[in-house]
């Protein structure tokens, strides 16, 4: 896709390997002194395009803001990691930014494109309203040390109850990002070894770089309580240091999570908006 002109000197591009070193600097003082910001570790996999693309606004010939679009499924796509340099803020970067990179996951036939972002992110909320996303949900970030981890649950028994499917549209974490969540879904974390099933429940999990994630809780509620603390003892075992979860919220899930020992953290608003 060809890069588009923000004015004299002004280009949004896809990124190179020449442009880390730049993203690197700004991303470090996004957050304020003695912060950390995740891109550092994951910018090599961006640039290179693994399942996505990272464009930049490139002013006089050096990176000063950042997104990252990364592609979720056949028709669905996330945008990640908008970052503007402190020193070129309100020049409505990330605008144009969020614009080249929902016309670069429609030129790649997704139809859709989400986000989420902290409740408390006042001018990430805004930005987005102004790009036309529309609010369609939130999660909540949950998350147990296993450094004490709870009593092994009792084994399961067997049931005849079937596995909880998921609702038409119903999305679920795949890390720090969601999409849609499929029945092939469930079969894929199933016959990958990361799903727990219980009396008509199941918890999907997945390996992250320092914990084991729960991507998604569902059945009964006393299933869920027991399935919250099954996550924490496959993270346990796994050699995690701790099991993070982000979840949808409804009272059944939070009270498995708690009586699990899980603390409840941040809530992040689910944003989308079509492509074309």
């Amino acid at each position: 896709m060809s890069g588009n002109s923000l004015g004299p000197a002004r280009v949004i591009r896809l990124a190179t390997a020449e442009d880390r070193a730049a993203i690197v600097e700004f991303c470090r003082a996004t957050w304020g002194p003695g912060t950390e910001d995740y891109i550092e570790r994951v910018i090599d996999r961006w640039i290179a395009g693994v399942d996505g693309a990272l464009a930049v606004v490139d002013l006089g010939g050096r990176a000063v803001a950042c997104c990252y679009v990364r592609f979720m499924s056949p028709r669905e796509a996330f945008l990640a990691g908008m970052r503007v340099d402190p020193a070129h803020r309100r020049a409505g970067f990330s605008l144009a930014l969020t614009e080249y990179c929902l016309r670069h996951a429609a030129s790649h036939r997704r139809s859709v494109a989400r986000t989420i972002i902290g409740w408390n992110n006042s001018p990430a909320l805004g930005a987005i309203a102004r790009a036309g996303f529309n609010r369609v949900g939130s999660m909540t970030l949950w998350e147990r040390s296993t450094e004490d981890p709870p009593a092994p649950p009792d084994v399961a028994a067997e049931s005849a109850q079937p596995s909880p499917h998921p609702s038409p549209g119903e999305l679920w974490a795949v890390g720090w990002a969601v999409r849609e969540l499929t029945d092939e879904d469930i079969r894929e974390r199933t016959e990958s070894g990361w799903a727990v099933r219980r009396d008509g429940g199941v918890a999907l999990l997945r390996p992250g770089e320092d914990h084991v994630w729960l991507g998604w809780l569902a059945g009964p509620a006393a299933a869920r309580a027991w399935l919250a603390r099954a996550a924490v003892r496959v993270a346990t075992n796994a050699g995690s240091p701790r099991c993070r979860a982000l979840l949808a919220g409804d009272a059944a899930t939070a009270q498995a999570l708690e009586a699990a020992g899980f603390t409840r953290g941040l809530e992040y608003l689910i944003y989308e908006r079509s492509t074309r």
